[in-house]
């Protein structure tokens, strides 16, 4: 006799019975180990899930932020739970899950910082964590122009060289005949070149693609003082027309574009609203300002991204440069070098301070933004010589002067300088023998052949880097 569909039906089910018994047995295992862990996880505190930051801009642009990403919300973070080696100024803030460490100035290049945030916990337990992150900065990429040297014959090009402050590598990135000057942005180099008649042309260069684009000039003239702000995207220089003075659309009128527009070359304007007749003019460093001296000598301060009017600051004999944050600005009057305050309008005296006891006499300074700290080119007359003066690059704070850079055996010549962004380096442009040195002819901003580019760490007194070429962009 067979077995019914019941029976069958009673044997599957005691057959599975066990199955499900250990499926069951697994299921409250596992809901158990998740939900241990997950306590055992809470109890624990908060933990480091990630953190981000931008190496490269944090080193060219102050205002910057470390983020760290805790794996669940967190209770608000005071700043004496912060700490950051190397030391630098800074500010917290937090927001959910999210720490935000704000840079309030830029950090040195190719150097670790380590962050370490203590006490961090979350809103519904006392347990507290510590999160630790370390992070590099990106090294100095400098750019800078070597000419060709007129004495290996005519029509040789001169190169933008791309490099950095250790080792020996160079790239070219651009080649050309007669380049008088040129900035660098993120994705293109503005550059200036030479005709035969001394008169200029402007083209962008993509860094990538290498196309090359015309900007238009209102005519035919010569360029100078070509001068770029990368993170605004704007670039400006001053033109003068080609001709006779008297005739002469433009002379010496500073003139701007906007790269993220049309690439129109538009006049500035001054106080009465026409062309601004420029004697010195910059950009006040990672901003749309622009700092200006008219012909009657008033300084002006300008917004280049608006049609507002300019903000005359007086009237003085000289403008000098901006501090790299572009909060103080260098004038001259009658009795000497001013620091001028954008923010308040305070004025403060700028000594020329004395070396091995010898009074020195200043000349070109860039404040470092911080207690009038400051390089500064002075020089020291030498009696001994014959009445000679001695050049000197120096470091001054407070009422100490510290040599940077004297040319060997007093033989050469200091022909200018620059400071890295971040404030960190100084590129010192020098002509080693200047009784024997040769121009290369060029009939506008012409150079030595012999001139050199020399890398200084500020802090330390050291030379990193020694390059032929001058004109150095950061």
């Amino acid at each position: 006799m067979s077995h019914t569909s019941t029976d069958d039906t009673d044997a599957a089910a005691e057959a599975a019975r066990p199955f499900r018994r250990a499926l069951a047995i697994t299921v409250v295992a596992l809901v158990l180990f998740v939900a241990g862990f997950a306590g055992l996880n809470y109890l624990q505190g908060p933990k480091l899930s990630s953190g981000s930051v931008d190496a490269g801009r944090v080193v060219v642009q102050g205002g910057q932020q470390l983020r760290l990403f805790a794996n669940q919300s967190i209770r608000t973070v005071a700043k004496k739970h912060v700490s950051v080696n190397p030391a630098v100024t800074f500010t917290v803030s937090t927001s959910g899950a999210v720490i935000a460490v704000q840079f309030t100035d830029r950090l040195r290049y190719g150097t670790k910082y380590s962050v370490r945030v203590s006490d961090v916990a979350n809103a519904f337990q006392p347990r507290v964590s510590t999160f630790d992150y370390t992070f590099t900065t990106a090294p100095a990429e400098i750019y800078y122009l070597d000419r060709a040297d007129p004495a290996t014959g005519a029509g040789q090009d001169d190169s933008i060289i791309r490099t950095g402050l250790s080792g020996n590598e160079r790239t070219v990135v651009y080649s050309a005949p007669r380049i008088q000057q040129f900035v660098v942005f993120a994705q293109a180099i503005a550059v200036t070149t030479l005709a035969d008649d001394g008169t200029s042309s402007l083209s962008l260069v993509g860094l990538s693609s290498k196309l090359v684009e015309q900007i238009p000039l209102p005519g035919v003239g010569t360029i100078d003082e070509l001068q770029g702000e990368s993170n605004a995207g704007l670039l400006g220089f001053v033109f003068t027309s080609a001709g006779p003075a008297a005739a002469r659309e433009f002379n010496s009128v500073l003139m701007r574009i906007d790269l993220s527009g049309a690439h129109t070359v538009a006049p500035v304007p001054d106080l009465a609203g026409t062309p601004l007749k420029a004697l010195g003019w910059g950009f006040l460093g990672g901003s749309t300002s622009i700092i200006a001296q008219g012909e009657d000598q008033t300084v002006l301060l300008i917004d280049a991204s608006k049609s507002a009017p300019p903000v005359p600051l007086g009237q003085y004999t000289e403008l000098g440069r901006s501090s790299p944050d572009g909060k103080t600005i260098v004038v001259s009057d009658v009795f000497g070098k001013i620091a001028y305050s954008l923010a308040d309008g305070t004025k403060t005296r700028i000594p020329s301070l004395p070396i091995a006891g010898a009074s020195t006499y200043g000349g070109d300074v860039v404040l470092l933004g911080k207690d009038m700290a400051r390089v500064q080119q002075v020089a020291v007359f030498d009696s001994a010589t014959g009445g000679k003066f001695q050049s000197y690059l120096v470091f001054e704070s407070g009422t100490t002067a510290r040599v940077l850079y004297q040319t060997k055996d007093d033989a050469g010549s200091i022909e200018g300088f620059s400071i890295s962004p971040n404030g960190q380096f100084v590129a010192v442009n020098v002509i080693p023998d200047y009784a024997n040195s040769v121009s290369d002819g060029y009939q506008v901003d012409a150079q030595s052949t012999s001139i050199r580019t020399v890398f200084i760490d500020i802090a330390s007194g050291a030379v990193v880097r020694s390059v032929e070429g001058s004109d150095e962009s950061w």
